[in-house]
């Protein structure tokens, strides 16, 4: 076996060729370079996208969770359960961080006051603060008396 022969059997083994003027197939430094860019931006825009819509599912679910305790607290107050005076910063019985507030006011028609009950979570990022309004009859109302 000649030299030459030898020496292009290696090549051919260990999958080597030689220059022979021909263009070789693949792609070039800067090819690699730019496509790992346009990879790594769009795995930034990607992720912001699944960090906000984690953030906005956090956030509906407390919302959810607060609508939940306001409507429990003004179903309370409705059957005399807590007070209906002014209340301000009370922590909610079995649920940690959540605060409710009531607020009573005259309105405009005879034997009905306003009721506002306000939940709020004062540790999340942005606070949490749901109302709800609705009428109440008045203890003190007497309709005999009013005539």
């Amino acid at each position: 076996m000649s030299k030459r022969s030898h020496s292009r059997n290696h090549a051919r083994a260990f999958g080597l060729r030689r220059c022979s003027g021909r263009r070789r197939s693949g792609f070039s430094l800067l090819e690699v370079l730019l496509s790992l860019a346009i990879l790594g931006g769009s795995m930034v825009v990607i992720s912001h996208g699944f960090y906000s819509g984690f953030r906005s599912a956090v956030r509906a679910k407390l919302i959810s969770e607060a609508n939940l305790i306001c409507d429990s607290k003004m179903a309370e107050l409705v059957a005399g359960v807590i007070e209906a005076t002014g209340q301000t910063a009370t922590p909610v019985v079995g649920s940690p961080d959540w605060y409710f507030g009531v607020e009573m006011s005259e309105s405009e028609q005879r034997g009905l006051l306003l009721a506002r009950v306000t939940v709020e979570k004062r540790q999340s990022n942005p606070p949490i603060s749901v109302s709800v309004v609705r009428f109440v009859a008045d203890p003190d109302y007497d309709p005999l008396e009013s005539e």
